[in-house]
């Protein structure tokens, strides 16, 4: 977790939505490590993704860490087709371990360009498959390439920002949203 942390860059009083994030493990511990961060949760499974669980968390690593976490956590359950998050609100969206589980990552895609920033970052820290067809040995199922990461996100106004080797095969992708500014907003009056 130390090295995604530092991939992240997180900054103290960011607004951050994780995808995917089930009870928030990896939230609570970033939270732990950076003042004042806001997370929303999001996740379609509520047997997880829960104020209860997320608590429970919080105790966890504050007992652990022995300190007290100063980060808010707002749990949200989206479903395979909308994140329920609200828009233009996030500074950072983080997808873990969790693309290759989305059974429509296109339409989810096209919904995080509505809730990032403009000047927000969409981070993607997934095992990349080896060869086209591998199968995640965790879930069953089929886990993206490199190429194919990098050209699904390009569909949807993504630009590749920079790509870091974690370990085990696992990469995180930062991208940028390409802005797209119509003929007429150049001029003004």
């Amino acid at each position: 977790m130390q090295k995604s942390l530092s991939i992240y860059n997180f900054q103290p009083n960011e607004t951050i939505a994780s995808i995917g994030a089930s009870s928030g493990v990896w939230e609570i511990w970033f939270a732990s490590q950076v003042d004042y961060l806001t997370f929303y949760l999001q996740d379609v499974d509520v047997q997880n993704c829960n104020h209860e669980e997320i608590s429970e968390g919080i105790k966890y690593f504050e007992k652990l860490i022995d300190k007290k976490n100063t980060g808010k956590f707002i749990p949200i359950i989206g479903t395979q087709s909308a994140t329920n998050l609200p828009k233009n609100t996030f500074d950072k969206v983080l997808i873990i371990n969790s693309l290759h589980e989305f059974e429509t990552p296109e339409i989810i895609l096209h919904d995080i360009q509505k809730i990032l920033k403009s000047n927000g970052k969409l981070f993607i820290e997934e095992q990349t498959a080896k060869f086209s067809g591998e199968i995640h040995e965790g879930c069953g199922k089929r886990l993206f390439t490199e190429n194919e990461i990098v050209k699904l996100l390009k569909k949807y106004s993504f630009e590749l920002m920079e790509k870091h080797f974690k370990d085990n095969g696992v990469m995180i992708y930062e991208f940028n949203t390409i802005l797209k500014t119509s003929r007429n907003d150049l001029f003004v009056g």
